[in-house]
């Protein structure tokens, strides 16, 4: 006698495999803790930006304003 899976059966068994899988996934992942500098050389300095009047026969934007309040959308 064969046994007859519903669509509902199969799908609550992938449901948990997958869950299965993820778990076993995110176990095996090491967070890593090192706040070292990395990537970034030390010795960068900050080039300061070209005015519209260094820059011959160009139109720039004016610079944008800094927000006094936070994003709140309401």
């Amino acid at each position: 006698m064969s046994e007859k899976k519903g669509v509902r059966q199969l799908e609550r068994e992938l449901k948990a495999a997958r869950n299965e899988e993820r778990r076993e996934h995110e176990n095996r992942i090491t967070k890593n803790r090192d706040f070292s500098l990395g990537g970034i050389d030390p010795n960068t300095k900050s080039k300061p930006l070209p005015n519209s009047t260094d820059i011959p026969d160009a139109i720039l934007l004016p610079k944008k304003k800094k927000l006094k309040k936070e994003n709140i959308p309401w």
